[in-house]
């Protein structure tokens, strides 16, 4: 495979234009446009399209520019990484987080990140769970932050903690005292949650159904940040984990009552591709994501039940969590 021709297909694929793409590349752009087909012939597919907004990748070319970029990254941080001759970790570490676990880790993970390890990149993507386990399955990722994880083969899961699902609403609609709802008084909510695709959707319901219980859903949203505006008025209710929520707590606007009669729980885990284990960019990064949980868990800023030992190394949380007898996370 030719970096350059690589680059040359990335180029086009990001301006939308063979025109611009040749001026920015300094190169002709007949011969560009054969660079570009020489590519095509090789994967034997069509990698671009013209229509009225211009040239767009297809759905090959989707997935070429995705692993082209990552792979055109990685090129340009060989200098660096043989380069470095000192004891710094450097390289470059794409992490998968899902919008809820994001709200706690992501920030304290990144300055923590930049500030011991300089010369490593960080390429952070925020998505739903189920995307990040097939992305993280696929080689596009090599952490990701996992719900209720599968195992596969090639990917290592270390258990961060097991948080339980609050029942989230607006200062006027959750009286400050009322700390736990039973599962069977949420059919009574008008509920806002995500659609069938997300965990927390299948978990909820899924318990829900098991005890003859059927949910109110008025609106499905895949925003987090819509989700809470929607029920920060009082009038409408969302279903959470205390994570996705900590800092609107804090400032009081919004409220959370623990589900109970059933707990219903999920288990978080950190995702990393077993055959990168020879990265020191990726296992310090790792190691830091696990020590920063430890850290936030331990304190209840990521409120929920440890899954790691008494020194931060990670034990197995046992299957069958969904929905345990009503017990407090701490």
């Amino acid at each position: 495979m030719d970096a350059k021709k690589l680059r040359y297909f990335v180029t086009v694929a990001q301006l939308g234009s063979f025109a611009a793409a040749a001026r920015m590349l300094h190169i002709a752009q007949p011969a560009l446009s054969r660079h570009v087909n020489a590519l095509e012939q090789r994967l034997g597919v069509k990698l671009l399209k013209r229509d009225a907004r211009g040239v767009r990748p297809t759905e090959e070319g989707e997935l070429l520019l995705v692993h082209a970029l990552d792979a055109l990254e990685r090129l340009e941080m060989l200098p660096r990484l043989v380069g470095n001759r000192s004891d710094q970790v450097a390289g470059r570490v794409v992490i998968g987080l899902p919008t809820s676990a994001s709200a706690v880790l992501s920030t304290a993970m990144l300055r923590e990140a930049l500030e011991r390890f300089p010369l490593v990149r960080i390429h952070l993507i925020e998505s739903l769970s189920g995307y990040l386990q097939e992305w993280i399955d696929a080689g596009r990722l090599d952490l990701a932050i996992l719900f209720d994880a599968r195992a596969t083969p090639g990917i290592r899961l270390d258990p961060l903690v097991v948080e339980d699902l609050w029942l989230v609403g607006g200062p006027a609609s959750l009286p400050a005292s009322l700390s736990d709802i039973p599962l069977r008084e949420l059919p009574g909510f008008r509920l806002v949650v995500p659609s069938a695709s997300h965990s927390n959707r299948r978990l909820v319901e899924g318990i829900a159904l098991s005890h003859n219980l059927r949910l109110d859903v008025v609106a499905e949203v895949d925003s987090l940040s819509i989700q809470k505006d929607l029920v920060a008025d009082g009038k409408l209710f969302t279903i959470l984990a205390h994570s996705a929520i900590h800092a609107e707590l804090a400032a009081g606007t919004l409220r959370a009552a623990r589900i109970v009669s059933p707990t219903v729980s999920r288990s978080v885990a950190l995702a990393s591709v077993s055959a990168r284990s020879k990265n020191p960019a990726c296992n310090a990064i790792a190691q830091l994501i696990l020590d920063l949980s430890r850290r936030l868990v331990n304190a209840q800023v990521w409120r929920g039940l440890p899954a790691f030992g008494p020194e931060g190394s990670a034990s197995h949380v046992s299957e069958g969590l969904a929905a345990r007898p009503n017990q407090h996370s701490g």
